[in-house]
């Protein structure tokens, strides 16, 4: 009797051995399924996010165009390249040209996205083009947005040809590359109505300091004749951010993360420019 007993009792011993041995493992299993589910919750937040932001940029740049300014886009366009052919084979002077297009195009998808107006597409030899605007931007984060979209687009563009270069080895593409670099780096010089004349506008002094500490080392590293004067540009912005303080104060009403996203993506597009400007122009030099 005392063995049945035992045996009996020994059996459910035995299954609360085997259930506390799996009890780890469900539980790992268990917190495992929760932390991907979380991580899948989040990632669709993102996502949400994400399109909601560039559902708003789904716009049409030519939107509000008419016959007239088809007419002044497609002319100063052919004149534009017809300048460059004078002097360069006129395959650079169209790359150019639609690196330029490119560019000029990520403005006007801004400007529209923001509920404005552009108005005329000029394209101007040897220089690059510009999108006049019919309605004016409404704060200095707009406008930063507006002078950053450019360049932005202009650089996609010209990374793609840079790409083209390495599949194809035709030196060709590699000076596309190269002009649509300078092009956007030009661009990015703090001053006037270039694009970063528009970006300076958010981008408080402090910011200009910081930002200008990796210019100089960037400029020591691999000397750059247009990085240079971005830096001595730099430099007078601190002065200006000074005195844009008192000037309107609700155009120039920018929250300080909004300023620091803007002098993040201006400093980080002119160091990636400069690098590649440098590095297309080095390629270049070796091919001669």
């Amino acid at each position: 009797m005392d063995s049945g007993i035992a045996s009996s009792a020994e059996a459910p011993a035995a299954n609360e051995g085997e259930q506390r041995s799996r009890h780890p493992f469900a539980k790992l299993f268990s917190g495992l399924l929760l932390t991907l589910g979380v991580i899948a919750l989040k990632l669709k937040a993102i996502a949400v996010i994400v399109v909601d932001f560039f559902r708003g940029y789904a716009v049409n740049p030519f939107e509000g165009f008419g016959v007239t300014q088809y007419l002044v886009a497609g002319g100063t366009m052919l004149l534009s390249i017809g300048a460059w052919a004078t002097k360069w084979p006129i395959g650079l002077g169209i790359g150019f040209v639609v690196i330029t297009f490119i560019h000029e195009t990520g403005h006007a998808i801004v400007i529209r996205a923001k509920g404005l107006r552009a108005g005329m597409m000029v394209f101007i030899p040897f220089v690059g083009g510009a999108v006049t605007m019919k309605d004016q931007p409404r704060s200095a984060y707009d406008d930063a947005q507006i002078g950053l979209a450019g360049p932005i687009f202009g650089t996609a563009a010209s990374l793609i040809v840079l790409q083209i270069y390495k599949w194809t080895d035709n030196p060709l593409w590699l000076a596309i590359a190269f002009v649509g670099f300078a092009l956007n780096l030009f661009n990015l010089l703090p001053i006037g109505m270039l694009d970063g004349g528009r970006i300076s506008g958010a981008v408080t002094k402090w910011m200009w300091v910081f930002g200008g500490i990796f210019l100089v080392y960037k400029v020591i590293k691999q000397p750059n004749p247009l990085m240079l004067l971005v830096l001595v540009l730099v430099a007078f912005q601190v002065y200006a951010s000074i005195v844009r303080e008192h000037d309107d104060k609700s155009f120039y009403d920018v929250t300080i993360g909004q300023r620091a996203g803007i002098a993040i993506a201006y400093f980080a597009l002119v160091l990636f420019l400069g690098h590649q400007t440098y590095m297309a122009y080095s390629r270049l030099e070796l091919l001669k």
